[in-house]
């Protein structure tokens, strides 16, 4: 499952997955391949990817917190209301507007409530 955030901070700094591949000394084909979660690329890959992008390694990561502000800033902007969009228009809404990576992990422990999403609370 990809939980790398890869595609949306390249959109962000204005690279083309071709210019990201240069920066990093590989091909487009594998950055494809990373963004879309074909391939787990190495530490030293994650290295040049992050110094590419100006960031540090573990901001190529989703964290709870960054992933629930950019799915409830998508639900925001587009008035979505969860009574009328299901959770896989949302999904795919969330990949077009905000880059959300479709099949990441953090999908599957949310919840809406009150037209918000959360994350499912553990259960005792």
């Amino acid at each position: 499952m990809n939980e790398l955030r890869i595609g949306q901070l390249r959109k962000q700094v204005g690279l083309t997955q071709g210019e990201l591949a240069e920066r990093c000394e590989t091909t487009q084909q594998q950055i494809a391949k990373i963004e879309t979660g074909i391939v787990d690329p190495r530490v030293s890959t994650l290295e040049r990817l992050a110094k590419a992008l100006g960031c540090s390694p573990a901001e190529l990561f989703y964290s709870k917190i960054d992933f629930l502000r950019d799915v409830n800033a998508v639900a925001a902007q587009e008035k979505i209301n969860f009574r009328k969009v299901d959770l896989l228009q949302f999904n795919h809404l969330c990949a077009e507007k905000k880059g959300v990576p479709s099949f990441h992990p953090f999908w599957e422990k949310i919840e809406i409530k009150n037209n918000k999403v959360t994350f499912k609370e553990k259960k005792k």
